[in-house]
């Protein structure tokens, strides 16, 4: 029996990621995980920086480390817009490292309440991405 499935459209900021039916998808919300099946009933959600998981019309799962982001869940089709999205093989370690760095020593220094929300933000990415790296290494 054939796995129901849904169109899927993943779109980062400088590419198109994901482009066809997928039978779920999994992002990271504020409240944690949240898996989206077939049929998922009509929903706009934010997403944080973290894990995003596809199960592809093959059964076949992708893993990727997305930014900030919203989504839609609609009439079977699903739109996820985020900042970036990298595949493992695309993610710089040592790059998220360094920039997690300038991420702490920003939030030290004394700034204005939205160069303290960017940095936050810079820190989120940065945390997400080492998290992906080292999930996959092990």
């Amino acid at each position: 029996m054939a796995e129901s499935s849904f169109f899927l459209r993943v779109i980062a900021a400088e590419k198109v990621y994901y482009h066809d039916k997928a039978q779920a998808l999994v992002v990271t919300t504020i409240d944690g995980k949240t898996e989206f099946l077939s049929h998922h009933a009509q929903t706009v959600m934010a997403i944080e920086p973290g894990e995003l998981s596809i199960k592809t019309k093959d059964g076949e799962w992708i893993n990727v480390v997305a930014g900030f982001g919203s989504m839609v869940f609609a009439n079977n089709r699903a739109t996820v817009l985020v900042e970036t999205c990298e595949t493992e093989e695309e993610l710089d370690q040592r790059r998220a490292r360094e920039s997690l760095e300038r991420a702490q020593e920003r939030l030290r220094q004394k700034q204005s309440m939205a160069q303290y929300k960017m940095s936050q933000a810079a820190m989120a990415r940065a945390l997400s991405r080492l998290k992906f790296k080292d999930k996959q290494i092990k």
